[in-house]
């Protein structure tokens, strides 16, 4: 008896059906794999062990990862850095997980970011510790305070205690007024400024006079000062030492800012320490270090680490937040005026003379603009903190190593917090603030230490620049200078000048 040949159409039925059959037990098991994964997922949100929402990278979770490239291109661009946190912020809410050079970041967010503060930056809790991105400490050192242990940030605050006290501060305070003064009189000769030059020029001097002393040598001072603008500038670039890159271009210049110190303290040793009986801050550490016993005495490089530190964080955030405060108020001509009248009334009454501790604590409206410029331009965005431990944060499970930011920004802008956030308006300051609603230096153990000589800058500039001029935005644009550790704007602020009187400086 004779078969029929299958047709193909019936050998094509047949070999699919084949497939079928071995794939089924494949899709199967990957549905369940699925839902018993979903429903895992769901077990851990219900037990607050499940990690945060948020991106981990994609394609490569190395230092070069997907999240990290998006990080570095909005720093590079007119929006900064913070778009990169607005942007996930806006797709997984006030809590989310990337990956940011390699290590698993975690960023809380208006009242998860306040209500974590109390518990990660009221003190040192035992289970954190502060950490910042590894290009920051290669840039800084690994003895800078930024960067430190809690253990030896401790020692650290200690031995650098001294500069913030009420004699050397008085003493800084008086020379940034001749300073500043000095500097808006050659100003206002062109009746034009850029408030981000002047700014950065008079706080690096005066920091720097407070430091290491007085720099006769005019270019030497500035190629410090190119010197620490290169490491500021690549402390959030991609760390590849590699000639030409903007992170080699820090270390180089970290190296040569070291060069100077150590020549510096080389040649104040081989003096006795006793050259021109300096009374700078490099001095004390110094003989501080010559006649402590040995397990208190700092290192060189310990010195040096923190001189750098301070030299960075005393001038280039301060300048920074000068700078926003100068555009908030040319842009809100009418508080302008409102601040000019009350410190003009002030003027008055102490006769034009240099000012003093005791004046700048009569400011009260004045402070009040300080406080307000700080809380809108939040020079520092998040405060880094390192697991030590696994453990829970918000309701989600954090695991070891990872950082977790608390994000001011978001605190500063929020609705809840503060009424219309996006309108500069000093009276908010009348009323007493919540707590933790107001981190623009930090808070507990690891607050600012320079955050009064913050306050003492921008003061003196502010009455120095009101009483003696008005002024207008010369440019209203407002991106944002590109790699720019702190944000700040790319025109640096340019200004036109009106003097309100031409006989003397006020």
């Amino acid at each position: 008896m004779s078969t029929s040949t299958p047709t193909t159409a019936e050998l094509a039925w047949r070999f699919a059906a084949a497939h079928v059959l071995l794939l089924l037990p494949v899709v199967v098991g990957g549905i369940a794999y699925l839902l018993l994964r979903a429903l895992r997922a769901s077990q851990l949100r219900q037990e607050g062990n499940s990690p945060p929402p948020g991106g981990i990278g994609g394609w490569c979770r190395g230092a070069v990862g997907a999240e990290t490239l998006s990080f570095l291109a909005d720093n590079s661009s007119g929006r900064g850095f913070y778009h990169f946190v607005q942007a996930r912020a806006l797709r997984y809410g006030a809590c989310f997980r990337t990956v940011l050079f390699g290590r698993t970041h975690v960023f809380l967010l208006s009242s998860r970011a306040r209500a974590a503060a109390a518990s990660l930056l009221a003190a040192d809790p035992p289970h954190f510790a502060k950490r910042y991105v590894r290009t920051v400490a290669d840039l800084l050192g690994e003895h800078s305070l930024l960067c430190t242990s809690h253990g030896a940030h401790r020692r650290m605050r200690r031995a650098v205690a001294g500069l913030f006290a009420a004699a050397p501060t008085a003493a800084f305070a008086a020379a940034f007024d001749r300073l500043i003064a000095a500097r808006l009189l050659a100003d206002g000769c062109t009746g034009r400024a850029v408030v981000l030059d002047a700014a950065l020029d008079v706080t690096f001097t005066a920091i720097c006079e407070m430091l290491i002393g007085p720099q006769e040598d005019a270019h030497k001072l500035g190629q410090l000062q190119a010197d620490v603008m290169d490491v500021t500038q690549a402390m959030l670039a991609l760390p590849i030492r590699l000639p030409g890159t903007r992170f080699c271009r820090g270390l180089q210049a970290r190296k040569r800012i070291m060069d100077v110190l150590r020549q510096e303290i080389f040649v104040r040793r081989e003096n006795g320490l006793k050259l021109d009986r300096r009374d700078d801050f490099l001095q004390t550490l110094l003989l501080k270090s010559h006649m402590d016993s040995p397990e208190e005495a700092l290192t060189d490089e310990q010195i040096l680490d923190n001189i750098l530190t301070l030299i960075i964080a005393g001038q280039v955030t301060t300048a920074t937040a000068i700078t926003w405060m100068v555009k908030y108020l040319g842009d809100n001509t009418d508080l302008q005026e409102k601040l000019r009248s009350v410190q003009l009334d002030l003027a008055s009454k102490h006769n034009d003379a240099p000012l003093t501790l005791q004046h700048l604590n009569t400011m009260d409206y004045a402070y009040k603009t300080v406080k307000e410029s700080l809380r809108m331009a939040t020079i520092v965005s998040w405060f880094p903190r390192v697991a030590l431990k696994d453990c829970r944060v918000a309701g989600f499970h954090i695991k070891k190593d990872w950082i977790v930011n608390v994000d001011a920004r978001s605190i500063h802008y929020d609705p809840a917090i503060y009424d219309n956030p996006t309108v500069f308006d000093p009276s908010r300051f009348n009323d007493d603030m919540k707590p933790y609603s107001f981190l623009v230096f930090g808070a507990g153990s690891r607050t600012c230490l320079g955050m009064n000589l913050a306050k003492i800058m921008m003061l003196i500039f502010l009455h120095r620049l009101v009483t003696n001029f008005r002024w207008e935005m010369a440019d209203h644009d407002t991106n944002l200078e590109k790699w720019a550790m702190f944000p700040r704007l790319k025109n640096g602020c340019p200004i036109q000048l009106t003097p309100i009187r031409k006989d003397k400086m006020h």
